[in-house]
């Protein structure tokens, strides 16, 4: 989805990023009925290889922010996201409709964008 529509400035992650694609890959792949396979996997990687996502190192101001908007009802590795993007001064681009939703102190513009998952559920980044 994304790859369609390239960005218009350089796509930044904080460092938990590739662990949590890994794992939503393999967890989709393990889901009977999924239709990602585990065969899959390779192109699902090169594809997110191509975006070239920056995946940069947490600096600890960003745990400690995190720490702070995760008190609400906020995700920790969610709160990163937002601290990481609050330093940037820039847009955060999600699939997770519950970020904008949580309630937390955030300090940045959210587009949330939907999969297709989510239009098959009549519905961030």
């Amino acid at each position: 989805m994304l790859a369609a529509q390239p960005a218009a400035e350089p796509l930044i992650a904080p460092g938990h990023f590739a662990f949590e694609v890994m794992s939503g890959l393999r967890a989709a792949a393990n889901r009977p009925n999924h239709p990602f396979q585990i065969e899959d996997l390779a192109r699902a990687l090169r594809d997110a290889e191509s975006l070239e996502i920056v995946i940069e190192a947490t600096p600890w101001t960003d745990v400690h922010r995190a720490s702070t908007l995760a008190d609400g009802s906020l995700r920790y590795a969610d709160a990163i996201y937002v601290a990481t993007t609050e330093r940037y001064a820039t847009t955060l681009l999600t699939a997770d409709a519950q970020i904008e939703r949580s309630g937390a102190p955030i300090r940045c513009k959210i587009i949330t964008v939907g999969t297709a998952e989510d239009s098959s559920h009549a519905h961030h980044a």
